[in-house]
C-alpha cells in the first residue's frame, strides 16, 4: 500500500490516475466497511468527479498541490459542505454543514479527494467509537475490539487501506489512542 506522499508522486508523474486511485480506495472501503462501520457518510460520486477534475488538470499541466489526487477521509466532526455534522449525538441529526471548515478547505486546496466522513465517539468525549447515530466502529485487526476514540473511524479506515490519509481531531488523545489501537501513525500538531 502506497503512502499519501507516494500516491501523490505517482499521480503527479502520470504513473497512475487520480480516478484509478480513487476507485481503488472506494472498492477497498466497500469491501471492509460492512465489518468496520468506519466510513459513515460516503461521498463517492463527488470523489469520482473530483478525481476526474484532478486528472484533467494534470493533463493540462496545471500547477497541482502536494496532495493532488490523493484520497482522504474526514472525521464526522468537521464541516464538509452538504453533509451532516452530528458529533454522533441524536439531537444533532439533520444538522448539515452549509460551508466547509478551514481544515477541509486546506486539504482540498492541496489537491486531496474527499471520500467521505468517518465515525466518532458520541460528542467526541471518550475512548471508544460508538454513538446512537451511526453505531459502533470495529477495529480492523480484531472486530471484537475498539479502534479507540474519538477518531476511531479515521484510524480504522486508514489501517484497513480504505483511505490514504485521514483528518482526525485530538484534545485528550483522540488521534493518538486510535492510531495506537489500529497500528497507524497519528500526528497532533502543536
Amino acid at each position: 500500500m502506497d503512502s499519501a506522499t507516494e500516491l501523490a508522486a505517482r499521480i503527479r508523474d502520470g504513473e497512475v490516475s487520480a480516478r484509478d486511485v480513487t476507485e481503488s480506495h472506494i472498492a477497498r472501503i466497500e469491501a471492509v466497511n460492512p465489518r468496520l462501520n468506519a466510513l459513515v457518510i460516503p461521498l463517492f460520486d463527488e470523489a469520482r468527479a473530483a478525481a476526474d477534475a484532478a486528472d484533467d488538470a494534470r493533463r493540462r499541466d496545471e500547477r497541482v498541490g502536494p496532495l493532488h489526487g490523493v484520497p482522504v477521509t474526514i472525521k464526522e466532526q468537521y464541516r464538509v459542505a452538504g453533509t451532516p455534522t452530528t458529533l454522533g449525538a441524536s439531537e444533532r441529526i439533520g444538522t448539515v454543514a452549509r460551508d466547509e471548515g478551514p481544515l477541509v478547505t486546506a486539504l482540498r486546496d492541496a489537491g486531496a479527494i474527499v471520500l467521505g466522513k468517518t465515525n466518532v465517539m458520541q460528542t467526541l468525549a471518550g475512548w471508544e467509537c460508538d454513538n446512537p447515530v451511526y453505531g459502533r466502529t470495529n477495529n480492523p485487526w480484531a472486530l471484537d475490539r475498539s479502534p479507540g476514540g474519538s477518531s476511531g473511524g479515521e484510524a480504522a479506515i486508514v489501517a484497513a487501506g480504505g483511505s490514504a490519509l485521514g483528518l482526525g481531531g485530538d484534545l485528550g488523545g483522540s488521534i493518538r489512542l486510535p492510531a495506537h489501537f489500529c497500528g497507524v501513525h497519528g500526528f497532533k500538531p502543536t
